[in-house]
């Protein structure tokens, strides 16, 4: 006899006990409200279009980039515990064997909030900018 409807239950709780539902606009708006920050200091912190922004907020759907999870996490000045949840819900992390990615640990770590000053630390390595 096939036990998978049984595995099938299990996954199934498994699934319910475990999935995170909650979705990156929706992080990206509570950390907006938190932190008193507006969507034109966000645009302006992150470099990213403001058009954007109201998209991943209004989308529950939409899935960015790891440039642009960064990019908002900075964007957002998060520090090192909050960037990793936000980048955590959109299915990235942080690369220990990534110098890039140290630097911008470093950055948030620091209070660097700015994408512009971000790219001065990663231009010095010579690793890749961020579009601002």
């Amino acid at each position: 006899m096939c036990q998978c409807k049984c595995e099938c239950k299990g996954l199934s709780e498994f699934i319910s006990q475990n999935l995170d539902k909650r979705k990156f606009g929706n992080i990206v708006n509570e950390y907006l409200y938190k932190k008193n920050i507006s969507t034109s200091e966000l645009s302006e912190n992150a470099g990213i279009d403001r058009k954007l922004i109201s998209k991943f907020i209004a989308d529950c759907n939409y899935h960015p980039s790891k440039d642009t999870a960064l990019a908002v996490c900075i964007g957002l000045k998060l520090n090192y515990s909050e960037a990793r949840e936000l980048l955590k819900i959109s299915g990235y992390s942080f690369a220990a064997n990534s110098q890039r990615d140290l630097t911008i640990v470093y950055a948030l770590d620091t209070g660097v909030c700015k994408i512009c000053e971000v790219n001065k630390l990663l231009r010095d390595l010579g690793e890749k900018l961020f579009k601002e």
